[in-house]
């Protein structure tokens, strides 16, 4: 019994001294996709990927990034997002969907009709009509 009660405080130090010691690590580099905060005019819209292949059964999820004239990604209000998707053929109805449609700089995207191959399109606004678009491919086989 105290053998066990022993190991247990031992293992108890070291965890306690490993959670401690990990708090003090070096925080990590800074990403490449940090904010440029002097230049916030957006002068394009990004899709990632622009381009995607995918199977009816799966899902996709796209994420758009605005750029200043700099090429410097630029940080956008979330609440001027919105996302629609459209099938290659617009009279064929809503073959497709993209959630959430507002407010989020990534969007999910998946076909309605498995049955309903070929490309899609998803786009992403920001700003109104009169603001910025950017589209990628969707080929679903």
């Amino acid at each position: 019994m105290r053998k066990m009660l022993n190991l247990t405080i031992i293992v108890l130090i070291a965890l306690m001294f490993f959670l401690v010691a990990g708090c003090t690590r070096p925080t990590p580099p800074i990403s490449e996709d940090e904010y440029d905060e002097s230049n916030t005019e957006i002068k394009y819209l990004k899709v990632l990927p622009s381009q995607a292949e995918m199977k009816a059964n799966q899902t996709q999820r796209f994420e758009v990034k605005a750029y200043n004239s700099d090429n410097k990604i630029i940080n956008i209000d979330v609440s001027q997002i919105k996302w629609t998707c459209v099938y290659q053929c617009i009279a064929c109805g809503a073959a497709c969907n993209i959630s959430p449609r507002t407010n989020s700089r990534t969007a999910t995207f998946n076909i309605k009709d498995y049955n309903k191959i070929g490309r899609y399109e998803v786009w992403v606004n920001y700003g109104g009509t009169a603001g910025q678009w950017a589209q990628a491919i969707v080929n679903v086989k």
